[in-house]
């Protein structure tokens, strides 16, 4: 899920051209003040114990090549069709992972100060990779185990579904991880810690994939994947492993298609293109009743929870600000999604029914996406 009508073209930019380097330039952070960076660390939860178990095995013509541009793919979810037990299977503990990354969440984390310093212990890593943690990072170390945690989950029970007011966890801080332990994996003279390493990055980004809630943490968790993945390649092409690096290599090239199909996927409901604005200020939304069956259809059947979520925000517009039928047409499928057994679809959609959006809303002033590109200015 994510919010607003503006900021959905922006996203279109990002996911389709470069997510990384634009996750990565909001990565700068502000020294913390004096004040905040002496108080007395939060009270740190002991490390969930937890194993992780060895790729599945696998024979190597049993591997499909999937088809991204097929017709077929238009019906799949926006997830690897490969196997990623075959590179970097979820660890088994049983901790929600998502109750320690929740106190670096900005601004009201119990850890927020400590992640904000962390930021500041970067120093240059590899050629391509930025900045990371020292290998040695207490606070890189101290994430671990938690990574090895079968579930992530934020959403409801941590933090309520509010619709565009919907809180994200601080997603600088494990991109920042993934990064670091890639860089540390690439630097590492043991082939079997570079792995670990590798696969760790795997994990990171499977957790924060796996409730399939909001749209960009769904981006971070497909960038993490991709670069764990591509150190598992470029390890497995390095020491002759030619059925690993098969497999990683299916893998990687179905990163790209999913950024692309997620961007048509979002322009499939995005409804800024009809926002018409009277003179006296009033809004409106001047859509063809295709649209709208379109919006309905991903919202009610869509295979993807996230796309789903962002196509009953949409009818939340339509519910306010489209034609008579439109809006008596929405609130009907909007009260049929408040009936979900699926408590996330469920409140998102008594929010988008019961809320009329704000002129922030409006505005694209969108917090569950990255911002848009900024114009360079003329000399």
């Amino acid at each position: 899920m994510s919010s607003g009508t503006g900021r959905v073209k922006s996203l279109q930019v990002v996911a389709a051209a470069a997510v990384i380097i634009v996750l990565a330039g909001l990565l700068g952070v502000r020294i913390v003040d004096w004040a905040r960076a002496s108080a007395p660390a939060a009270k740190v939860a002991a490390p969930p114990s937890a194993t992780v178990p060895e790729p599945h095995a696998f024979a190597p013509e049993s591997l499909q090549v999937p088809c991204w541009s097929c017709p077929e793919s238009k019906e799949w979810a926006v997830r690897f069709r490969t196997d990623l037990d075959l590179l970097a299977p979820l660890g088994n503990g049983s901790a929600n992972a998502a109750t320690w990354f929740k106190d670096f969440a900005k601004p009201n984390g119990s850890r927020w100060a400590e992640g904000k310093a962390a930021m500041q212990r970067r120093v240059k890593g590899p050629e391509g990779v930025g900045d990371v943690l020292p290998p040695d990072d207490p606070l890189l170390l101290e994430a671990e185990p938690w990574c090895d945690q079968a579930t992530m989950r934020f959403y409801p029970d941590i933090y309520p579904m509010k619709g565009w007011e919907t809180q994200i966890p601080n997603l600088m801080l494990p991109l920042n991880f993934a990064r670091s332990w890639l860089a540390r994996g690439m630097a590492a003279s043991d082939p079997a810690k570079a792995m670990d390493d590798f696969r760790r990055v795997i994990r990171m980004g499977r957790l924060l994939r796996q409730e399939d809630v909001t749209i960009i943490a769904d981006l971070v968790g497909l960038a993490c994947i991709r670069v764990g993945t591509q150190g598992i390649y470029d390890l497995a092409s390095k020491q002759g492993n030619t059925k690993l690096a098969l497999v990683a290599a299916i893998a990687l090239g179905e990163a790209a298609p999913q950024r692309l199909m997620g961007a048509q996927r979002l322009t499939e409901t995005d409804v800024a293109p009809y926002v018409r604005t009277s003179a006296a200020g009033d809004v409106s939304l001047e859509l063809p009743d295709k649209k709208v069956d379109e919006i309905v259809a991903v919202a009610t059947s869509g295979p993807d929870r996230r796309f789903r979520g962002e196509a009953t925000l949409e009818l939340g517009l339509v519910r306010f600000f489209a034609t008579t039928a439109q809006r008596a047409k929405a609130l009907t499928v909007l009260n049929q999604l408040a009936a979900s057994s699926d408590r996330t679809i469920r409140d998102t959609a008594a929010w988008a029914r019961d809320t009329k959006p704000s002129a922030e809303v409006l505005a694209g002033n969108n917090p569950l996406l990255p911002p848009p590109p900024q114009p360079s200015k003329a000399p």
